[in-house]
């Protein structure tokens, strides 16, 4: 008979804290254990007593001293003031009066725990927030749909925010997939998905201020909705919230000789690259390639050297200005990588033995088939082999390196660069939302619960992105991630003692600096 020793060891994590109130020491400690029932990390604090400030020794404390409660403070603190500081709760009061309370404390918790939304309920029982006590899943839920109905709130919300917001000349567009589990929502389909998922989706388009770095509006599109499809919709809300003074940054996606003519139909500037799939693309690189690299065409942008002419271009009887850049060490690396990925195909086609030309193409389109389009297929000697398409390879290298951008306004050729890198504002927003947050995946089962879900991402989005700018304006992100930082200032605690008063920790150096990096201001009591 064999007996079986099971030993379950609990590994309990303390630390001792200190307290300074009125030049009084009150000394804690913090103990961490797992919590089995909520599943979740848990810190109880255990006082102490009083420490003398000569023998440095504790006296036992009296009942009136015993902690009640320990919660995390620091993180809450920094997200309130930021949110204040950009009237983000001044605009939700004013346009949700009955959920302003619960959207602030959902936003702040997508921020700073970047969990699903149900668990809202159990991170506030240790967390020291004003706006909301219990949070429960079921009153979340019923959140999201009560937001989703109030399509009006949320549009006047758009509409307030965007005007605070309109100090922005230059505005980026782009659109990203969420991908959902929904079979019920009728705006969830199968279309182009950018994260490559085997999920239906719907599209999220958001419009981004270049100088401010924040999103200012948002607007969902069906799943199956291409890029091009959008701009003419989002145009309209640009009128709407009387944001016509601007320039529009768009990425090649949304690259339609309609697109073009809608935004100068509107009158509104524009910079965008020319995609390659269009004949003028080519004909400019032809016409300038001789000359381009001359002496007098370089210019420097971001210690990268590139060269630049520029150009006259008419679509659909509109004349552009044409930007044609070229970088000749990237058409070097690309050439060579380009020709390395077709010899390594050919080599391991001839290594397989094809008989059978049906399965070489079916090869090639599991393994290489965005090298497809430079081979042609022949027999040789009983078996199929691939034989290099010269003309296209020769008309994709001599591609290669070249950027045209158009544009409505007549700037400098640097200029006109660096404000279309910078666009990458958006798309580190929206992996910052699918990745760090928590909007990854749609949850919800009904039109009205996933608008709701979308605009706390939203409203969780403008207080990340306002946290990574000003660390990037600061230098912190050289020493930090945005999570260390939260991760830090949540150290800081209140503690509620049995005759209802509050202590707060005590700061440490980093914490200070922290705070006044961030919002030029100490936490107190």
């Amino acid at each position: 008979m064999t007996t079986s020793l099971y030993i379950t060891i609990i590994i309990v994590m303390s630390s001792i804290i200190r307290v300074t109130k009125n030049n009084q020491v009150y000394v804690y400690e913090s103990k961490s254990y797992w919590d089995k029932k909520k599943k979740a990390p848990r810190s109880k604090m255990v006082y102490l007593g009083k420490e003398d400030a000569f023998t440095k020794q504790i006296k036992a404390p009296g009942k009136q001293w015993y902690p009640k409660s320990s919660r995390d403070y620091g993180n809450v603190f920094l997200l309130d003031k930021i949110s204040n500081y950009i009237g983000l709760t001044e605009i939700l009061k004013e346009t949700f009066p009955d959920e302003w309370r619960k959207l602030i404390t959902c936003a702040f918790f997508e921020v700073l725990e970047a969990k699903p939304l149900y668990l809202c309920g159990t991170w506030l029982e240790s967390t020291y927030i004003n706006y909301v006590e219990k949070l429960p899943s079921q009153r979340i839920s019923e959140l999201l749909k009560s937001v989703g109905e109030n399509e009006d709130a949320r549009f006047k919300f758009s509409k307030l925010w965007s005007q605070r917001r309109g100090a922005d000349r230059f505005i980026v567009f782009d659109i990203t997939s969420i991908s959902s589990y929904s079979k019920l929502i009728e705006s969830v389909e199968w279309g182009y998905n950018r994260d490559k998922e085997k999920l239906p989706q719907i599209n999220f388009g958001m419009v981004f201020g270049q100088r401010t770095m924040l999103p200012i509006f948002y607007n969902v599109y069906q799943g199956s909705i291409r890029d091009v499809s959008t701009l003419k919709n989002i145009l309209k809300f640009l009128s709407l919230f009387k944001l016509s003074a601007v320039t529009f940054i768009l990425d090649k996606g949304f690259y339609s000789s309609d697109n073009i003519s809608e935004l100068k139909r509107r009158k509104l500037h524009f910079i965008i690259p020319l995609t390659f799939r269009v004949d003028e693309a080519y004909k400019l690189i032809e016409k300038h390639q001789g000359k381009i690299t001359d002496i007098s065409n370089a210019i420097r942008v971001n210690k990268q050297i590139l060269y630049c002419v520029r150009d006259k271009i008419s679509i659909n009887q509109y004349l552009l200005n044409a930007y044609i850049y070229f970088n000749k060490k990237k058409r070097v690396e690309d050439e060579e990588r380009l020709l390395e990925k077709l010899m390594e195909a050919e080599e391991k086609v001839e290594q397989c033995h094809f008989r059978d030309r049906e399965k070489l193409q079916k090869y090639i389109k599991e393994h290489a088939f965005e090298l497809k389009k430079f081979f042609i297929i022949r027999k040789v000697k009983g078996f199929f082999v691939l034989r290099r398409d010269k003309e296209r390879i020769e008309r994709s290298i001599k591609q290669m390196g070249y950027v045209v951008m158009l544009s409505t306004r007549s700037m400098k050729a640097k200029e006109i660069l660096l404000l279309y890198r910078n666009k990458d504002c958006v798309e580190k927003s929206f992996d910052n939302m699918k990745n760090e947050l928590s909007s990854n995946r749609l949850r919800v089962h009904s039109r009205e619960s996933m608008e709701g879900r979308l605009f706390i991402s939203f409203l969780s989005l403008i207080l990340y992105s306002f946290i990574h700018n000003i660390m990037r304006e600061k230098n912190l992100v050289k020493k930090y991630t945005i999570e260390e930082v939260l991760y830090e200032i949540k150290k800081l605690k209140i503690i509620e003692l049995e005759n209802k008063r509050k202590i707060l920790t005590e700061i440490s150096k980093t914490q200070k600096e922290l705070f006044m990096n961030l919002i030029n201001e100490v936490p107190k009591l």
